[in-house]
Order: C-alpha cells, then structure tokens, then sequence
C-alpha cells in the first residue's frame, strides 16, 4: 500500500491536483472535505469539539485503506501545531506499520495564487472556504510554520502556481516511482 498525504493551504489545488494524480494512477481519492462534509451535519465548522471527529474519521478511513491494501491519495489542510503532528505520527504509524510507503507532498504556491484562487467556482460547488479575511487569518496564525519543509522522508514542495495539476501530477509520480 502507498498513501501520497496532499497538504497545503487552503486553494493551493490540493483537491485538483489530487484528483489529477488519481486518474493517472488509478489510486483511490480520500479528500479531506469528504469528512468535512459529515461532520457538518453533527457541528458546525466553527465548533471546536469537531476536530477529534475529524481525525478520527480519517484516521479510519486510512487504516481501511492499509488492511485492504489499496493505494491512496489524501488531501488535507495541515498545519504545524501540535494536535496535526499527532494526526500526521498516528497516520504515519498506521501505514508504515506493515511496511507500507507514505509519501508527502506539500503544495505552496505564493499568497497571492491563493488569493486570486479563494472565491473560485470549484470551491463553491465542494463548499471549501472562499473568505479571502479567513484566508489571510489561517496564513498568519497557522501556515507561518510551514515556510519550510516538514521533516519527514519521502517529501517534496510543489508550487502549484508554475505546474499545471497534469504538470504537478507527473511530478509526483517520477519523484516518489508510482
């Protein structure tokens, strides 16, 4: 089994590119609103109590994913702080446990990419954030520490405003031998 974790800023094309990668690959597609989306319907999205709901849901899903052995594409907002460390070590044990490869792929176009991206149409129709002042807020308080690469092997940065998604696609491809 191998999981390729998508991470990155909101409308940094996680869900685009992912989609992209699936179709060439033939991995199955987990995208974080899927989840989001269930968990809409018991808290709201500024509830708090939310996020071990979240987690735990897409914990399981992976883990499913790793008993039945199928390969796999997960996108998610992540962050530096400490409960996503904790996400990001229980999906790394989850996998790795049985020898299977996870490989990470941070998607960092610049601020302004994001900006002119926020309010597009295909975030609309999957009801993904489009509040530009929500953006900036989670640029400054969460995504300052992630101006770097996050230490885990098998990881690379893709700047999703120079790729097309078929162009950060291939990319991902060659550099993890899919």
């Amino acid at each position: 089994m191998k999981l390729i974790v998508i991470y990155g800023p909101s409308a940094a094309g996680k869900h685009t590119v992912g989609r992209q990668l699936a179709k060439l690959t033939g991995y199955k597609f987990f995208y974080n609103h899927l989840t989001v989306d269930v968990v809409r319907a018991v808290f709201a999205d500024d509830d708090l109590r939310r996020h071990d709901l979240l987690c735990d849901l897409r914990l399981r899903v992976i883990q499913e994913a790793v008993r039945y052995d199928l390969d796999m594409i997960f996108t998610v907002a992540y962050t530096f702080d400490k409960p996503s460390q904790i996400f990001m070590q229980d999906i790394i044990n989850s996998v790795t446990v049985k020898g299977n490869s996870i490989h990470f792929v941070r998607l960092c176009p610049p601020e302004a990419t994001l900006f002119e991206r926020i309010g597009n149409e295909s975030r609309r129709r999957l009801r993904k954030p489009i509040d530009r002042e929500g953006l900036r807020g989670r640029l400054d308080d969460k995504e300052r520490n992630l101006r770097g690469t996050i230490d885990y092997p098998s990881h690379i940065n893709l700047d999703t405003s120079q790729l097309t998604p078929l162009q950060s696609a291939r990319r991902i491809i060659k550099e993890f031998k899919l």
